[in-house]
């Protein structure tokens, strides 16, 4: 999920900020927007409250506490935050350096340079989404791309993990430490001794799954209901 927050005191530019950043995202359904008209909200929630924005759009020329002065607390707590200061001001431009902003937007020139901004953001969050795993063998360490794990299952205390490349490396870690160190929804567990990665799953059936090679696994029926959520879920958010 990304979480895009926009902050301006005026309504006509929060409004239209919105609507270009939901016209660039129309396809996705991994977005979260929320708006903001002061800073001292904006610091409240991500500082206070700690609920981390991955994008902040952020005017520069705002009462109590202005956007360089907000920027510089976000700075301090979020060095990796992707904040885009967009102003009616151009002469903000080389002042703006100092606090490290991702993109510099004109107003006047907000329907361009916004899809701009967005667009490098996302590729930027697409980059860090890439998560990989130290799976310890018995021979080697490898780091592995999760995203590259189609399923694991135990193998007495240790466990036998499926690669999409056809490789399975057996791993001193049990299925609950494996699980805890991938940390991703998009692996579910089928039963006490096995779990999948359901962007491999191609369909199921009222006791099975079948995986994207063609393997059939058995599915334990306290699970089938979690399984069947998890697929959906993974297919919506990619139809």
């Amino acid at each position: 999920m990304i979480k895009i927050d926009i902050c301006d005191d005026e309504p006509f530019w929060i409004e239209r900020a919105h609507q270009l950043v939901s016209d660039y995202f129309c396809e996705r359904k991994d977005i979260e927007i929320y708006t903001f008209n002061n800073t001292e909200h904006l610091l409240n929630v991500l500082i206070e409250k700690k609920e981390y924005a991955d994008i902040v759009i952020l005017d520069i020329d705002m009462p109590v506490v202005d956007g360089f002065q907000a920027a510089g607390r976000l700075n301090e707590i979020y060095p990796d935050l992707l904040l885009l200061f967009y102003t009616s001001h151009e002469q903000y431009v080389f002042d703006s350096f100092q606090f490290r902003p991702f993109r510099y937007i004109r107003k006047n020139h907000i329907e361009q340079e916004m899809k701009l901004a967005l667009s490098a953001a996302d590729d930027v969050l697409k980059k860090r989404s890439i998560k990989s795993v130290l799976l310890k063998t018995k021979d080697e360490n490898c780091l592995i791309d999760i995203k590259n794990i189609v399923w694991f299952e135990t193998d007495k205390r240790r466990c036998n993990v499926h690669l999409g490349d056809g490789n399975v490396l057996n791993v001193g870690m049990s299925i609950k430490e494996l699980m805890a160190q991938i940390n991703s929804p998009d692996f579910i567990m089928i039963h006490s001794g096995a779990a999948v990665n359901t962007a491999y799953i191609k369909r199921y059936s009222s006791y099975d799954i079948t995986l994207e090679n063609n393997v059939h696994l058995i599915v334990s029926r306290g699970r089938m209901s979690d399984v069947k959520q998890a697929v959906m879920r993974y297919w919506r958010n990619r139809i």
